[in-house]
């Protein structure tokens, strides 16, 4: 067996965000499956989150290890708050304030490691791989020559699209038709948008500041996006033209147990809030093909208005449902708060007696693949975040989607496109009619029309499972990037011969020992190094 310093060293830095650091990890995950040690970096709060996704991974013995870096003080961000999921939709900049200042932690920390030539059990890096929203670790990473590369949780369209966006109302070229939008520069052919296929708020200040981080596409030495060729080819090869680099298509990522029958036991994201036992004894006692399942992500949350709306069209359509409904959290919690009565706050009065035999309500986060997975899932109403919409592409269930910003609004569009899916309702401040609601499920579950989706839907959850099987694109990808590392790992074991045979350049490579506190799979750098 190989030994942890023999192994090439891999970090991966994923934004403080679920739907970031969650497919991130997935493929630390295939790296490590692969020979490759990954450190993945996060900080004290999110560490347990992470932690409980690998589990599985690191007790089968793959070598996936993770960096606490310590946390900076942000101004009106609470101690603890540490993700995007644990603050208000209003207040999601603060986040954006935290991961820039995590720039001098990562720093410090990746100094320490090149001077003591690799800690105990972990050689030096050979490559680090940066969520595409870290511009500054690309910068961290060329200041300590080491190679780099962007890890894209968007699609090859959506960004590709988001892109064209920031580089429109930069330069002001921002083209707009009546009702329409024309998106032109960096892109294969004009793209002409409809005003319900846009983000209202697209291009305030801080979405715009938010969207040109992404900027970062064209800086390191190639991209890694969580996507399959046949689902995006002319969007992958398009962003391998504009950035003459290689781009490495290597999605869907998820579990290895989400591409034979039923999920069981999913790990993914936080802790569930209902049992694993009492939700699939619900959904084995509905109809194939028939539940839909309604969840709008982490960083989503409905106000009453909409809440209530949509539940109105849940009950008149007739439909069973599972329906997972996030509160917005408050960061500081007001001691004179009285509880609140979310049931009466959020849904109409009686709705949950009216639809207690076919419906299910969970007021919290849920094992969402095990959900979509079940043969009793014949939709899912979603805001079409791009991780959501590769799991409903891959377990083959047909969308309906309400996206609320950024690049979602694209992703429900491809979804439509490539006739998986309808949408319901555009932006988030967006109200469902309750007609609407009705309509759309039915489209979707019901009426001749179902058949067509259903049929488009089974045939790229088909395709999507070809791409990770052997001798399919992503896993040809996969394969070929773990070469580029192994790659690195033995040209930088040349240097460090070339080092030793020649004594006289050997100063530039004795290096200053810091101690570190080492556990099995973590090391906790959150006291500043001696």
């Amino acid at each position: 067996m190989m030994s942890a310093l023999e192994k090439p060293h891999v970090v991966a830095v994923p934004f403080p965000a679920l739907g970031h650091a969650i497919p991130l990890l997935d493929f630390a995950r295939q790296l490590a499956s692969h020979g490759l040690l990954v450190s993945c970096v996060t900080t004290a709060a999110n560490l347990p989150r992470l932690q409980h996704q690998m589990s599985d991974a690191i007790s089968s013995g793959l070598d996936i290890r993770f960096v606490v870096l310590p946390t900076p003080a942000v101004e009106g961000l609470p101690e603890g708050i540490e993700s995007f999921d644990k603050v208000p939709t209003e207040q999601c900049n603060l986040i954006f304030d935290l991961a820039l200042a995590l720039e001098n932690s990562f720093d410090h920390w990746l100094e320490g490691v090149l001077e003591n030539g690799g800690q105990e059990e972990r050689g030096v890096p050979v490559c680090i791989i940066n969520d595409i929203l870290l511009g500054w670790s690309m910068e961290v990473s060329k200041r300590h020559n080491i190679p780099s590369v962007v890890f894209d949780t968007y699609g090859a369209f959506g960004l590709s699209l988001l892109n064209s966006a920031w580089l429109s109302a930069s330069k002001n070229v921002l083209k707009k038709e009546g009702e329409t939008l024309v998106l032109s520069l960096d892109l294969p052919a004009p793209m002409r948008l409809e005003k319900h296929e846009i983000d209202a708020g697209l291009f305030d200040p801080f979405m715009m500041s938010i969207i040109g981080r992404l900027q970062s596409i064209n800086q390191g030495s190639g991209m890694l996006v969580n996507t399959f060729e046949e689902l995006e080819a002319d969007y992958l090869q398009h962003l391998r033209n504009l950035t003459g680099k290689m781009v490495w298509s290597i999605g869907p990522l998820l579990p290895p147990n989400c591409f034979g029958g039923a999920v069981k036991g999913s790990s993914r994201g936080k802790m569930a809030d209902i049992s694993e036992e009492e939700l699939v004894r619900f959904l084995d006692s509905q109809s194939s093909c028939s539940v839909v399942y309604i969840s709008f992500g982490s960083q989503t949350f409905l106000t009453e208005e909409q809440s209530k709306a949509l539940a109105s069209g849940l009950e008149a359509s007739g439909q069973p449902f599972v329906w997972a409904i996030k509160v917005s959290p408050k960061m500081e919690p007001d001691a004179s708060d009285a509880p609140i009565d979310l049931a009466r706050t959020y849904l109409p009065e009686g709705f949950l007696e009216r639809t207690k035999n076919r419906g299910l309500v969970i007021w919290g986060w849920v094992p969402q693949l095990v959900i979509l997975s079940h043969p009793s899932a014949g939709a899912f109403m979603s805001h079409c975040g791009w991780n959501s919409m590769l799991e409903s592409v891959t377990l083959g269930v047909p969308l309906i989607t309400w996206p609320m910003y950024a690049d979602q609004h694209f992703n429900s569009k491809l979804a439509v496109e490539l006739g998986i899916g309808i949408q319901l309702c555009e932006h988030r401040t967006g109200i469902p009619d309750m007609h609407r609601v009705k309509e759309a499920l039915n489209l979707v579950l019901v009426d001749d029309n179902s058949k067509e989706i259903k049929r488009a839907a089974e045939k790229l959850k088909s395709v999507a499972r070809k791409a990770v099987g052997y001798g399919g694109s992503s896993k040809a990808n996969l394969q070929d990037f773990v070469g580029e590392i192994q790659k690195l790992k033995m040209a930088r074991k040349a240097v460090a011969l070339r080092a030793y045979l020649k004594p006289q350049i050997q100063e530039d490579f004795v290096p200053e020992i810091h101690q570190l506190s080492v556990s099995k799979n973590c090391i906790d750098v959150s006291s500043p190094l001696e």
